[in-house]
């Protein structure tokens, strides 16, 4: 009689771990391993971590992304499904056929974390399966200057359907979710980008420094994509005016051949170095043997590279954006907002004095150990689903 007690009470205590277990689908990124963005670097983290933790997690890749079709990664199971060859329908096309997928051979994953509100016309499809869904958005997407006029349409039309449909929005930053608030009296949830802290690793570091003709602490750097609202055009005419011997190393580039990006690598010289697309190691000591992480970006979330250079002990001084002030709360040097002037003074004097970069970038790592912890942002994603009905 006691065993049977024991062998119900033992039945009971797994049901309880399974039920704890959650099944989850993303779908809206290229796919992992991360190598493009923000979205794909957030879905690595949160996505092992979760995959560690006993979920089932399923992400889906762009086959066109990858050569290698691995079908899983650090215990999250792979999938790769085509998508429409244009600009315009990449991502829409891919973001579909996936959740097509989804509802025809994976109808036990009860979960699914969209990234992107241009999905979000999507959300019928899902609502009416039963899906529970969560939706990450990377700022106010119809803002971005890369996106002609029937692109922004579509991203104002998700950003609503997302308001209608989604289960929870998640936004990045304290601007957006003031933004959701006030436009549609929408609660969302707040939950950052995180970031890694960088460790130095000196026989990489001195062979990337070799490779590329740099000195540790002796060059400047600015990570992302050569789209206009990045700013990077205004970055190089502020650069081109200091008193300075350092270069200014540029990594990103744009997945396409653009007027803007064209006129970009015609600066191109000794002192100012366009990379291309740098990932991993070979980032991050770049990274974190520069003297300082510039940016001119007029529009942000919770900027991931902003936050990898502040998690590499590097100062940083980006556009006094509301988003970039809500994300460094003081941690970093800012320029007034849009005023490039300001930005060049302030760069030289960082230069000219270069004890104040070396204190503020302690205050920096100091706020991302406190706030942007990846598993910590992980266990709020699922806290998200927990609250969902």
């Amino acid at each position: 009689m006691k065993n049977m007690e024991l062998d119900r009470m033992s039945i009971d205590i797994e049901d309880e771990s399974t039920i704890k277990r959650k099944k989850i689908a993303v779908i809206g990124i290229r796919g992992l391993p991360a190598n493009y963005g923000g979205f794909e670097t957030c879905a690595e983290y949160i996505s092992k971590r979760w995959a560690n933790e006993g979920h089932q997690v399923l992400v889906y890749c762009r086959k066109n992304h990858y050569k290698d079709y691995i079908p899983d990664y650090y215990g999250v199971r792979l999938k790769y499904t085509p998508s429409v060859r244009s600009k315009n329908l990449a991502t829409l096309s891919h973001t579909l056929i996936s959740i097509i997928n989804l509802l025809v051979t994976e109808p036990q994953i009860k979960f699914v974390h969209l990234y992107n509100t241009g999905n979000a016309m999507f959300l019928p499809l899902l609502k009416l399966f039963g899906k529970k869904t969560i939706i990450s958005g990377d700022g106010l997407e119809w803002k971005r200057e890369k996106w002609g006029k029937l692109a922004k349409f579509i991203h104002k039309a998700g950003e609503r359907f997302a308001v209608a449909l989604a289960d929870k929005i998640v936004v990045d930053n304290e601007e957006v979710k003031k933004y959701y608030e006030e436009k549609y009296t929408v609660d969302t949830a707040l939950i950052a980008y995180g970031a890694k802290q960088i460790v130095h690793n000196p026989s990489l570091a001195e062979e990337l420094l070799n490779k590329y003709n740099l000195k540790s602490n002796e060059y400047f750097i600015f990570v992302g994509r050569l789209v206009p609202e990045k700013g990077v055009h205004h970055l190089i005419e502020a650069y081109k005016k200091l008193g300075t011997k350092f270069p200014l190393v540029i990594i990103g580039d744009d997945t396409s051949t653009t007027p803007y990006r064209e006129e970009l690598l015609k600066q191109r010289s000794d002192m100012i170095r366009f990379l291309g697309f740098l990932y991993d190691d070979d980032y991050e000591q770049l990274l974190i043997n520069s003297l300082l992480y510039v940016s001119a970006s007029r529009l942000e979330g919770t900027s991931p590279s902003l936050l990898a250079a502040m998690g590499a002990r590097v100062c940083a001084l980006v556009n006094g954006i509301e988003e970039n002030i809500a994300t460094t709360q003081g941690c970093s040097y800012t320029f007034k907002k849009n005023d490039y002037e300001d930005l060049r003074v302030t760069w030289q004097k960082l230069i000219d004095e270069p004890r104040l970069a070396r204190e503020m970038a302690e205050m920096g790592f100091q706020h991302v150990l406190k706030n942007y912890r990846w598993d910590a942002i992980a266990d709020q994603y699922l806290s998200v689903f927990d609250g969902l009905r």
